[in-house]
């Protein structure tokens, strides 16, 4: 009886996530999104991780979680990439660079180089290249280290610029938005799910982690 309602519970949250993509693809609207015929902007089903190889990543701490009932205690609306210093990072996504935003987290000494692809008029994909300590010098350095500029468009797998580590504990925050952030894992592909999942057990084996946490 146990065994038969787990399945039931995996096939309910397995439809719940076909679901949310398919809303996700739905609600594409119109506005005024053009991408000239690029890529089908109908709907992301296939975004992947945004580093070439698992070895440039030196470490995984912090997953999608909406309360702190997760493995690192706290609320946080994206995955944590811990690049080695001058590792590529690639877009998880096609579109067009939207913005690169300068600026700081709030109440911190951490400065953030954020920059913002649009992939539909309704769902962007963001980096936020973050590093400590707040100096304007390294920061300058992680800009002239983007390759990207406003306005440039990308394809899945090319690469954005490189990663300034100044600290042990810099890090790309990668979020996507759909009007508000949402889980990674519902635009997905499943070879690229599965990518990110067995970099997870790389750090932390047999924890069974997630990649999100309602």
């Amino acid at each position: 009886m146990k065994k038969q309602v787990c399945v039931v519970g995996i096939l309910v949250i397995l439809a719940v996530a076909v679901g949310a993509v398919y809303i996700l693809g739905l609600n594409e609207g119109t506005g005024s999104f053009d991408n000239e015929g690029r890529y089908d902007s109908t709907v992301l089903n296939n975004m992947g991780v945004i580093y070439s190889n698992q070895s440039d990543i030196a470490h995984w701490n912090n997953g999608y979680s909406e309360s702190d009932v997760c493995p690192w205690g706290a609320e946080h609306n994206g995955l944590d990439y811990m690049f080695y210093n001058n590792s590529p990072v690639i877009a998880a996504a096609p579109g067009v660079v939207e913005d690169i935003e300068l600026g700081y987290l709030p109440d911190s000494t951490i400065y953030v180089v954020g920059v913002t692809i649009r992939f539909n008029s309704t769902l962007t994909h963001q980096y936020g290249f973050e590093g400590d300590p707040a100096d304007e010098v390294v920061r300058v350095q992680q800009v002239a280290m983007l390759d990207v500029e406003i306005g440039d468009w990308v394809v899945k797998g090319e690469q954005i610029g490189r990663f300034l580590r100044p600290t042990e504990f810099d890090h790309i925050h990668f979020a996507v938005y759909f009007n508000q952030a949402i889980c990674p894992r519902l635009v997905m592909g499943g070879d690229d799910y599965n990518e990110i999942m067995s970099l997870i057990e790389i750090f932390h084996p047999g924890e069974g982690w997630e990649l999100c946490y309602p």
